[in-house]
This record gives C-alpha cells, structure tokens and sequence, in this order.
C-alpha cells in the first residue's frame, strides 16, 4: 500500500484487551485492519496468535463484499469471542481516522 501510495491507516485489537483473550492467556495476539482514508473499504486484515486461521476468513468475507469499516462497527460480535476484535480494531482505526 505504501510503494503504491494508497493512503491507509491501521486499527489494531490485541488480544490481552478482548475478554476472550484474556481467558485463554493470549497476551501477544493481535490483529490489525488496514483501512483506506478516504473510502474507509477494508484494504486488508493481519492477525497473529491463537485462532488467527479460524479469524481470518472474516476479514477476507468483508474484503470480498468491499466492506467499509464501518461494517465491524455496526456488527454484533458474540461475547466472549476472539471475533470482538475486530470491532475493536475497527473503532481504533476510526478514531485514528479522526485524529483522535
């Protein structure tokens, strides 16, 4: 993204900060949702530590649809699930988005 100069920013969720992660000890787990600045389409998602493989396809259904990251926002995520993390990241990104 930065070679081809599309502007993006990164919302980021760590494990240690969704219950889920917590109860299964993960403090090094992350994942990270690259979002464009001016379309806020989901560009790409990264995910590290336990059930990243079982996490992932989420992010690549809503890459699929051009899903905006307001899409993660508005999503209800079961509780408690490593899934949270994405509506986590999701409001770090905006936020960051928003300079706040």
């Amino acid at each position: 993204l930065t070679a081809e100069g599309i502007p993006y920013e990164a919302g980021i969720a760590h494990y240690k900060e969704i219950a889920r992660g917590q109860l299964l000890g993960d403090d090094i787990g992350m994942l990270k949702l690259l979002i464009h600045q001016e379309t806020r389409h989901i560009l790409g998602v990264h995910i590290i530590g336990t059930g990243a493989t079982e996490l992932v396809h989420i992010g690549q259904t809503a890459m699929a649809f051009n899903a905006t990251v307001d899409h993660f926002v508005k999503t209800v995520f079961n509780y408690p699930t490593l899934a949270e993390c994405y509506k986590v990241a999701a409001l770090n990104g905006i936020n960051k988005l928003m300079g706040v």
